[in-house]
């Protein structure tokens, strides 16, 4: 069986913090508040809505196709989700590269889920 690799970029609440380097550099420069103090309710509501669908997408995707994909999830403001968004050009968010092949750009998870079979991704 193939794993198929699943990247997605899409920003992050602060409350689920940035990798752990930024982290703990920005921990140290007392920049800001620890991930546990920060939450979801400080962000619009519409961006609230979005960040709840792409979440239920992944974890859809994560049940639908179990072990045959590996899903990472990138925040752009991190040093290997910008490397990301760089490598692949992405300018909007979400968008998901399948295999590091196929860029997706925006929820759409029919495009997602046929990228993802094209590249050998098989339905648990």
């Amino acid at each position: 069986m193939t794993l198929i690799q699943l990247d997605a970029v899409m920003p992050l609440p602060e409350s689920w913090g940035l990798c752990l380097t930024c982290e703990a550099l920005i921990a140290q420069a007392d920049m800001d508040k620890g991930p546990h103090q920060r939450g979801l309710e400080e962000y619009p509501s519409d961006w609230q809505a979005d960040f709840q669908r792409f979440l239920e997408a992944i974890l859809d995707l994560s049940l639908r196709y179990g072990d045959s994909v590996l899903i990472r999830i990138w925040d752009p403001r991190s040093l290997q989700g910008l490397f990301k968004a760089i490598r692949y050009c992405v300018h909007r968010y979400p968008s998901f590269i399948v295999s590091g092949q196929k860029k997706i750009v925006g929820l759409n998870i029919p495009q997602i889920e046929e990228a993802m079979l094209d590249a050998g991704a098989i339905l648990q």
